[in-house]
């Protein structure tokens, strides 16, 4: 199951951006954004990270938000820009070229993260990328 090693990878930069923070921190929430063409299942990858946050104490609070991309391409034939699906072999609905290029559905990235910095007000701050 590479979700695992996908949510490992999460908390490493999570636990790497609130050492940066120069205070002590915790992580309330990351946020990610996930192509469909990526082959990782959300499910997985949220029950993995919520399996392993809790050996972190600066990560046991945190939430996962994964926003799923739908795929789109460019096709080779007229350039169309189009959702590749399986049910079409992935070819264009319009002239049925095939994939050219990936515009979206591929990325893999942690896009925003909420950590609340402990001190006697307990302020919240909002670190994006």
């Amino acid at each position: 199951m590479h979700e695992a090693t996908i949510a490992q990878s999460i908390l490493n930069i999570v636990t790497d951006r609130l050492k940066s923070v120069g205070v002590a921190a915790c992580a309330l929430s990351v946020e990610i954004v996930l192509g469909e063409f990526r082959n990782v299942d959300p499910e997985s990858l949220s029950f993995a990270f919520d399996s392993m946050k809790d050996f972190c104490p600066a990560t046991s609070n945190c939430r996962l938000d994964i926003n799923v991309i739908n795929a789109s391409a460019l096709c080779s034939e007229n350039a169309h820009n189009y959702r590749p699906v399986a049910e079409l072999a992935y070819r264009c609905p319009a002239c049925d070229g095939g994939i050219a290029k990936m515009v979206h559905g591929e990325e893999l990235d942690v896009v925003n993260l909420i950590i609340e910095v402990a001190d006697e007000e307990k302020k919240h701050a909002r670190i994006a990328g």
